[in-house]
């Protein structure tokens, strides 16, 4: 029978993750509230980098102590590709509803 002993630099490491988690919790709160879409979307990004980070701190922190770390890295990589796909797809939705004006008031758009 194995015993599970956490190192300190381990329990840093769950301590960093849990430190994370907290503010990816709190981000939370400014996506669902904004007030504008920009800092959303934002957040959203801010959730999508947290998750990745949680999971690189657990992994490492189970690989400091001596534990299996199957699947973890595969998960934060998946995760980054789709926080990356979320942030592109939360500005496409939101420049398409904006109004229409995309970009003219600083003479990048068409001509009038």
């Amino acid at each position: 029978m194995s015993t599970f002993t956490l190192t300190w630099a381990a329990s840093l490491h769950f301590a960093a993750a849990v430190v994370v988690l907290i503010t990816l919790l709190l981000s939370l709160r400014r996506v669902f509230r904004g007030p504008t879409p920009v800092e959303r979307i934002l957040a959203a990004q801010l959730m999508g980098t947290a998750g990745v980070a949680v999971l690189l701190l657990v992994e490492s922190g189970l690989a400091r102590s001596g534990l299996a770390t199957t699947g973890f890295l595969d998960v934060a990589l998946v995760f980054a590709v789709l926080a990356g796909v979320a942030g592109v797809a939360f500005v496409r939705r939101g420049w398409e509803g904006s109004g229409g004006n995309h970009g003219e008031e600083d003479g990048h758009g068409p001509a009038a």
